[in-house]
């Protein structure tokens, strides 16, 4: 079975060991994009799901359509709450030219939400999945670059992408397009010259955007309908981010600053403040921090989807054989008390006497009643670990 990376790349092998530097283009297999998402999926994903405005807007031209513009209050779950996405109003902006842009889509469309959690297994790093439908002809957005690293996988019609070197190398996300000023001659340079790459994608396409990189798309001929894969790299910046909360257990970070700090000037404290930080890493036992790193770097992935109202209503003993959910572990490791099966938002714990079942599990095999205890079944399908195997 091809992994996921692989349905985005011709050579996931390499991919995985280095982030490519420039664009990358890969012509893949339509049938498989459309399957993730299509332009009825859309239909049902706002008629038939009762989407919150936060999910959903529309943009025509670099507009953004206004808070609210979208939503009906007749469509509230309850009477006097948040109304939901109104369908009727994106059609007429739909028939208008306006963009259709649908939000977090790894969360609640379940083909992507099993594709997501694949492919944040094999990168190691948060991401998220929206939509964008275009009709044919128009533009919802113009020249921008994102602060998270993006493959434009096309599922319907065929959309043209102009590429411009970065203004701002792996920018971090203080650093978002409209916040970071632009200079005269870099946005002559991506508005006016010849694009890096021009590329035009057809259903299946996947376009490899590396962070910061300057991009212009827009439908010509025929309605276009994209998933945008936001990869949100964690960078050295990060780390140090993370460093900077383990410093915080030392009273000598915790402690003022001096007083009648105008006349001071600040120099001085930041002086020793750099001095104090420097002989705190150089005693840092990186041993003992990396577990925290690593806690954290997987929390930042999420955890997998899980079936807990049907886990809630299986008896104890109940049911047949099960097998594991493709992505829901992230990482396995030993413990104190046996395996440990990292999910992203917490551990599992697997006790040492069945750590080789559960391995064997996650490697394919099929679990039969009655090799694991019921109670630890049941706890990894609450998980959403395994599911029953069909």
């Amino acid at each position: 079975m091809k992994s996921a990376l692989g349905r985005l790349s011709s050579q996931p092998d390499g991919f995985a060991e280095r982030w490519p530097d420039e664009p990358r283009v890969h012509h893949g297999d339509p049938a498989e994009a459309a399957r993730l998402l299509s332009v009825g999926d859309l239909d049902r994903v706002i008629a038939d799901q009762g989407l919150p405005a936060s999910s959903v807007t529309m943009a025509k031209d670099n507009v953004m359509a206004r808070p609210g513009s979208l939503t009906a209050p007749e469509l509230a779950a309850f009477p006097g709450t948040a109304g939901a996405v109104d369908a009727r109003r994106v059609g007429e902006r739909l028939r208008s030219g306006h963009t259709l842009l649908v939000m977090g889509l790894h969360r609640t469309w379940r083909p992507l939400s099993e594709f997501c959690r694949l492919l944040t297994a094999e990168l190691g790093h948060p991401l998220y999945a929206h939509a964008f439908l275009t009709p044919p002809g128009n533009q919802g957005f113009a020249h921008h670059w994102d602060t998270e690293a993006v493959f434009i996988l096309q599922t319907t019609g065929h959309k043209t992408w102009e590429l411009h070197e970065p203004v701002l190398a792996d920018p971090l996300p203080r650093h978002r397009w409209g916040r970071t000023p632009v200079p005269p001659e870099e946005r002559e340079r991506f508005e006016k010259g010849e694009p890096f790459l021009r590329v035009r994608l057809a259903p299946g396409d996947a376009l490899w955007i590396p962070r910061g990189w300057v991009h212009n798309g827009y439908a010509e001929d025929d309605t276009s309908l994209h998933i945008s894969l936001g990869i949100l790299q964690l960078t050295r910046h990060w780390v140090i981010e993370r460093l900077l909360d383990l410093a915080a257990g030392d009273p000598r970070f915790r402690a003022a600053l001096p007083p009648a700090l105008n006349e001071r000037g600040i120099d001085e404290a930041a002086a020793e403040a750099a001095r104090c930080f420097a002989a705190w890493l150089s005693d840092l036992d990186l041993d003992r921090a990396a577990p925290a790193l690593r806690a954290e770097q997987l929390r930042a992935q999420g955890g997998p989807r899980r079936a807990s109202v049907t886990a809630a209503v299986r008896a104890p003993g109940e049911g047949g054989a099960v097998a594991a959910v493709p992505g829901a572990v992230l990482a396995t490791g030993k413990g104190d008390g046996g395996l440990v099966l990292h999910l992203g938002d917490h551990d599992v714990q697997v006790p040492d006497a069945f750590a080789g079942t559960v391995e064997a599990l996650l490697g394919g095999a099929r679990l039969e009643p009655g090799e694991l205890p019921a109670p630890l079944v049941g706890e990894l399908l609450r998980e959403g670990v395994v599911a029953p195997a069909g």
